[in-house]
Order: structure tokens, then sequence, then C-alpha cells
């Protein structure tokens, strides 16, 4: 007889061509965050297929949905996602930057394989409880805009996660393994300034700089580094400099921030602050500036009894047999890999497998 993970193999192998076809069409498809449509109506025509009750456009995100199949306890949620990055434009299969769109969205760390990848997941649980005629449901939630906008914030904000037992995700890695400790918490944050524009020949006087004011911002917060604590990041990125004219003093400017640290409180007074820079800024300039907080990620409580389980059936898995064809594909990266990256790949990797270490 086949013991557990034979069968789920089995079952997964059975249908694992339609995911490979869904993986590869989300990868085409490459929508940002929020904008998902294709993505999310293959996800969801899949899954109807397959025997799932798809119920969609949740918590005020058009392209959300949940697919379900079962009833009564345990609840069981699996989450995937599929948005895609601007400016990731990538040809498929390729060892090295080769864009199909310059301009264009990619899939970052595999994103087109988070949803494909759990929609498998779930049919094939679905499929043994079927077969074994196990009770319980069984949930994928089809969440939007993971990258910078915390799609999955909304459903738990509407309650679609209330009745849940357990919530369980994966992420495409470098390595096979449980991850039960905590993620930073996250909070993006747009900082929107508005000037006066004039000449900046013949009458900078009468002008008051946005981008003079980001610039000043952003000094701000370097100079915060120094006193903030050491687990905590700080990015941002210019996404309206007013223009591109230099002969013009901008009226506009936006800078979008990124504010992580192992703690939502310490999120939170780093947040503060920032705000408090950010007004600063504004009166050396004599602009005004306006904030808008945009996504928010709680740090991650890790569940460690249902990561020892977990883990115990990995081992079942790993190592994986990978074909010389997978393994040659994989040695072909190292000729785009930079000596700096080469030289901390070891420390890396070793720092992961001691910091993730579930049993």
């Amino acid at each position: 007889m086949e013991n557990l993970s034979q069968e789920i193999s089995r079952l997964v192998e059975s249908k694992k061509n339609i995911f490979f076809d869904m993986s590869d069409q989300i990868w085409e498809f490459a929508e940002p965050r929020f904008q998902e449509y294709k993505s999310s109506a293959l996800q969801q025509k899949i899954m109807a297929e397959q025997g799932f009750k798809v119920t969609t456009n949740l918590a005020g995100e058009e392209t959300a949905f949940i697919a379900e199949w079962g009833s009564g306890k345990p609840v069981i949620a699996l989450l995937g996602e599929f948005d895609a990055l601007s400016g990731l434009s990538q040809e498929a299969g390729i060892n090295h930057h080769s864009p199909v769109d310059p301009n264009g969205q990619g899939h970052g760390c595999g994103h087109n394989l988070l949803g494909a990848g759990t929609c498998s997941a779930a049919v094939a649980i679905k499929e043994y409880m079927a077969e074994k005629g196990v009770r319980g449901t069984i949930r994928y939630y089809g969440c939007p805009a993971e990258e910078n906008a915390a799609g999955k914030a909304f459903l738990v904000r509407d309650g679609f996660f209330n009745d849940c037992d357990v919530a369980l995700a994966y992420h495409p890695n470098s390595y096979n393994m449980v991850t039960p400790r905590s993620m930073l918490a996250n909070f993006r944050v747009f900082y929107t300034f508005h000037g006066t524009s004039a000449h900046a020949a013949s009458s900078p006087h009468l002008g008051r700089s946005a981008l003079d004011a980001v610039e000043i911002m952003n000094v701000g917060v370097n100079y915060m580094r120094e006193h903030m604590i050491s687990e905590a990041r700080v990015h941002y990125a210019v996404t309206d400099t007013g223009g591109t004219a230099p002969n013009v003093v901008q009226s506009h400017a936006e800078v979008l921030y990124a504010i992580r640290a192992p703690r939502v409180g310490q999120v939170k007074e780093l947040h503060e602050r920032i705000n408090k820079i950010a007004h600063g800024a504004a009166l050396i300039t004599e602009t005004s500036v306006e904030s808008k907080l945009v996504a928010c990620y709680a740090d991650l409580i890790p569940n460690m009894v249902v990561g020892r389980q977990l883990d115990k059936y990995l081992r079942e898995f790993v190592p994986i047999d990978y074909t010389d064809e997978e393994i040659n594909f994989a040695r072909s990266f190292k000729e785009f890999t930079t000596e700096l990256d080469k030289k901390n790949l070891p420390e890396i990797i070793n720092k992961m497998f001691h910091d993730k270490k579930v049993v």
C-alpha cells in the first residue's frame, strides 16, 4: 500500500501539466499589483474545472478570489500570489538579462510559480480527501498585490480568514526547508510633495521645489539610519521627479518608502519618525507634503507545531532528483554571477540554514 507521501506525489504528478501550463501563462501575462486580471481569471477557471467553488471580487479587490472544496472542520487555507513587478520583463528560459519589453512587467522571485504550485497542492489534497472520505475544507486563496501593496491584509480586514484553522504558504527559493522564524513587519508609504513652479533661470526665487524636498527628506532619513535598531531596514525609490526639464522648478515630486523591522510596533515608530522628517523637508523648502500608507504587513507569528509536521514530510521529498538538463541549466547562471555574489553566497546559505532550522 502506498504511504501518504507516495499517494500525494501520485496525485500531484497526475495533473502536473495543467499547472505547468498555468505557470507559463502567468509568466507571459506578467500583470502588476491589483491588475492581475488574466492571471486571476485563469486560476479561477482551472480551479472551477477541478471541482472547486469559486468566490470572486473580495475585500474590494477585483483580482482576489477563494476556491473552496469540502465542508466542515478543519478549514485549511493555502495562499498563492501571482503579481509582477515593473521593469522586470524577461524572456523565459534565458539565463541572462533579456527583456521582452524594456519597460515592461516581469515576475521576480518566482511569483508565476506561487499561485500555480499552490493550486496544484490544493487540487491534490482535494483528490486525496475525496478518495479517502476525509472530512474538512480546503481553500485556495488567490491573493493579489503581494508586491508592495499587501493584498492579503484586505482579506484579513474583511474577515475572510476568520474561520481558518491554519494558513500555509510557500515561496520559491534556492533551498528546500520549512521556515519557522518570523518575517519583518513592513510598511509602504508614498510621500508626495507640492511646490511652486517657476523658470529656473529667469525667476528661480519665485519657485519652491518639490524635488528639493524629496532630496532633503532622503538625506534626513539617511542620517536617521545611525539611530535606529540594526535589524530595521528602510529603502526608498523616487517615483516622480517632477518632470525632465532641468530649467523648470519642479512643482511636484514623490518618493515611495519601504520601512521594515522585526515587530510591527517598531515599524510604526520608524514610520512616525520618517513622517516628521518629511514635514521637516517641506518646511525647509516651503512646500507641502502628503503621505499615503498603501501597505501594512505585521510580523509573521510562526507555528512550530505545524512547522515540525511540515518538516517531517518535507524530508521524504528531499534531496530532489534533478535531471542533468536541470543541473546544467542552473550551472549556466554562474557565468552571470558577480565575483562579489560568489564570495558572499556561502555565508548567506550558512546563515539561512542556521537561522531557519526547525528541529
